[in-house]
């Protein structure tokens, strides 16, 4: 089966060795992780200022319909998972972008494969026109997607791609390059990956899903600045020829996601991190939870 395949070749290009402080000592707390980024978003030929924020977080999975649990299920029934809700918000002149990208990963190898294994992920669109929603999900060597859009000429329908062994997904690669449970790759590695763009890139460009040969590569490590803090990171970059993303990483666990640039000047710089349990944070005198993150209420 491609995903045994796929699991033998990940293992010999990279350790499996847990960092130190240990993935569970940091995500096993009932909290999520919550990062603010400054934002600069192209879009229709213009650079527009917004905000993003990164939502990491544990939970459990139905098993079967990859489905956070929420009702009594034997643990056998269950994934435990790593999600990541990447949200990004800006204007286009008089109305609003509203996206928010989930990716859910399996915390513990399954059928053999490396941490981490990209389970499904979705993407959703609003802004004054209509919206969009688009799932992802995997079926042994097929990538299967469902789209419904409110343009025509997309409409709803469903759409399957090939998945090879080297098959990778943009948007899981902020989940990876993270390495929360030891090296993804080697100081100035590259390797060849055939990828599936992030799903808000088809958005804006509105083409027909398919996968690019791509080069990722993990630089050595330098000194960056982002704010007014000085850290030490790792360069991240990828391109498929056309189009090239960078994504600097902290060195120290547990690995923050930095800051992105884009080659179309689509960028990112973090403003504040903070360890919550957001999702009980819905009063009025939460607001002001909002303004450490430095973002607007």
């Amino acid at each position: 089966m491609i995903t045994r395949a796929l699991g033998i070749l990940l293992l010999c290009l990279a350790p499996l060795s847990v960092s130190a402080q240990g993935f569970y000592d940091y995500w096993g707390d009932g909290r999520a992780e919550v990062s603010s980024y400054r934002v600069v978003q192209s879009r229709y030929g213009e650079d527009r200022v917004g905000y993003g924020v990164m939502i990491f977080v544990t939970e459990d999975v139905n098993r079967k319909t990859l489905i956070k649990v929420e009702s009594p299920t034997p643990e056998p029934d269950r994934i435990y998972a790593l999600k990541l809700n990447n949200v990004l918000k800006f204007t286009t002149g008089i109305y609003d972008y509203s996206v928010m990208t989930s990716v859910f990963s399996a915390v513990e190898p399954q059928a053999g494969v490396r941490p981490f294994e990209l389970l499904k992920l979705n993407m959703s669109s609003q802004e004054w026109c209509g919206h969009v929603f688009e799932e992802v999900r995997f079926d042994g060597d097929h990538v299967q997607g469902d789209l419904n859009s409110y343009f025509e000429r997309e409409g709803n329908r469903s759409w399957s791609l090939e998945r090879s062994e080297t098959f990778a997904s943009e948007d899981h690669l902020l989940i990876q390059i993270r390495e929360l449970k030891g090296p993804f790759m080697a100081e100035g590695e590259s390797r060849q990956l055939m990828l599936l763009p992030a799903l808000w890139q088809f958005r804006v460009q509105h083409s027909e899903r398919s996968l690019v040969s791509a080069t990722l590569t993990k630089g050595e490590r330098e000194q960056i600045t982002v704010g007014e803090a000085t850290y030490t990171a790792f360069p991240w970059f990828w391109s498929d020829g056309t189009r090239e993303k960078s994504v600097w990483v902290d060195a120290e666990y547990p690995h923050r996601i930095l800051r992105w640039a884009s080659a179309d000047g689509s960028r990112g710089e973090l403003m504040v991190s903070k360890r919550l349990p957001y999702w009980g944070q819905h009063d009025l005198d939460d607001e002001h939870l909002r303004d450490e993150l430095e973002i607007p209420r």
